[in-house]
């Protein structure tokens, strides 16, 4: 296990007091063993999970170094420790495979590379009167750049090309770390990603349950999930607008699919427990943004964001990432009718992974359609379920309507219906690029 560098910092310092955050971040990455001096900026890109991140400049002109010196957000993730060491389980698996020549002909990758502190620790530890933190400095890749969303790009064809490149970039990843070792591995969000508890949740709200007793036969049975997410088990509202959410007309036809879907929704599961598919360190967020692409060529070269990695099937990172690429209408759009799925865009990324990943199975190949449906239908379970208990995980912002969560939860619903729609098609177009040939089970 990582072991973290620590200090104990004197209640005099500044980092236990007010301080602007550009000093405190020069202070904190003073730290690191980076060039001096050191100068800190804010950094617009950050993410997020993760609002301190800040831009550091290394070194005198002309050879300075740009890093990005990182806060882990604690109360996402209450184990920041085990966060730290999967990633850096990771970086070292990426680069051993890069080492034995993994990477296909004519492409590049680039694999994070963390910024060790003064004595030797992969990540840095604050301990104050105000608790632990956990920094992280790590190099700023070069020469690349990122894109919220496929409608940056003007033209079709560059979205046809950005979709694919992301494709080819997840299975790129997926085949630099499917040999890491995922005994030790455990989720960083306890409870992500098991559709099993996202019915459960479901049920329990619809239900009505306001305390731990009265969803006792519905809590996860193991202790850390329990504890991590048992608050999302109960109703948070009082009971006439938890009533009136329940029954609202527009939502009357989504509880009832959602309700019929349980079986189907856990699929991914199942087959991992039969181990009729694998289970292998997935990246748990494939969001468009977390791909860095080579301003030269336009080529993917590095897929970051390295803090969800845990023990699943990667066709949970395919699913979600087809999930949101190829939705039209984006995920808050409140006319239905314009909830569609682009099968051009859903095909380019299908090309783009097929075409490269190496380190796959015809029997996940065979699920390749029914993981987009399924993710689809998790997180629209997600979001409802979040608006029906009053909006306990997925948090509003004080400029948010009060039933975005609502709206979230209705576009993925559909979205799972559109994408049934396109089975049919979907599963043609993933059997063209298959090195396995028909993918119908």
């Amino acid at each position: 296990m990582t072991v973290a560098a620590t200090f104990q910092v004197p209640l005099c310092d500044p980092l236990v007091g007010e301080e602007y955050p550009t000093a405190l971040a020069s202070r904190i990455a003073s730290r690191f063993d980076a060039p001096r001096p050191l100068e800190a900026f804010d950094f617009p890109d950050k993410g997020n999970i993760n609002q301190h991140t800040f831009l550091i400049v290394g070194g005198r002109q002309p050879c300075t170094r740009e890093y990005l010196l990182q806060r882990i957000n604690q109360q996402v993730f209450t184990r920041p420790e085990t966060v730290m060491s999967a990633m850096v389980a990771c970086l070292e698996t990426q680069r051993r495979s890069l080492a034995r020549g993994v990477l296909p002909a004519g492409r590049e990758w680039d694999t994070i590379q963390l910024v060790s502190t003064l004595d030797g620790k992969p990540y840095l530890e604050f301990e104050n009167l105000r608790g632990k933190t956990h920094w992280r400095l790590m190099v700023k890749i070069p020469e690349c750049r990122t894109y919220k969303s496929l409608s940056e790009v003007s033209s079709r064809e560059e979205q046809l090309l950005l979709a694919e490149e992301a494709g080819r970039g997840l299975a790129i990843y997926g085949d630099l770390t499917a040999d890491m070792d995922i005994s030790g591995l455990v989720s960083p969000l306890p409870g992500y990603r098991d559709t099993r508890v996202y019915f459960a949740q479901l049920q329990s709200v619809l239900q009505g349950n306001r305390t731990l007793n009265q969803a006792e036969p519905l809590l996860p049975r193991d202790p850390v999930v329990r504890q991590s997410t048992e608050q999302h088990f109960l109703v948070h509202i009082p009971p006439e607008e938890h009533r009136r959410r329940v029954e609202d007309p527009d939502l009357r036809h989504f509880i009832e699919l959602a309700r019929n879907e349980e079986i189907f929704g856990t699929t991914l599961l199942k087959e991992m427990e039969a181990a009729r598919i694998r289970t292998v360190a997935i990246h748990g967020d494939t969001k468009l943004d977390n791909f860095l692409f080579s301003q030269q060529t336009g080529k993917v070269k590095a897929l970051v964001d390295l803090d969800t990695i845990m023990p699943h099937t990667w066709l949970a990172d395919w699913g979600d990432m087809a999930r949101s690429l190829a939705n039209v209408a984006g995920e808050k759009e409140r006319n239905l009718a314009r909830v569609l799925v682009d099968m051009g865009i859903y095909e380019a990324i299908a090309r783009g992974f097929l075409s490269t990943a190496r380190k796959i199975t015809g029997a996940e190949v065979a699920l390749m359609t029914e993981a987009v449906e399924i993710i689809a239908l998790e997180l629209g379970i997600r979001f409802m379920t979040d608006y029906l208990r009053g909006n306990s995980y997925f948090k509003l912002a004080p400029t948010d309507p009060p039933d975005l969560n609502k709206v979230r939860g209705m576009v993925q619903l559909t979205l799972f219906e559109r994408l049934r729609d396109n089975a049919a098609e979907a599963r043609r177009c993933i059997a063209r690029f298959s090195p396995f040939g028909c993918t119908a089970r």
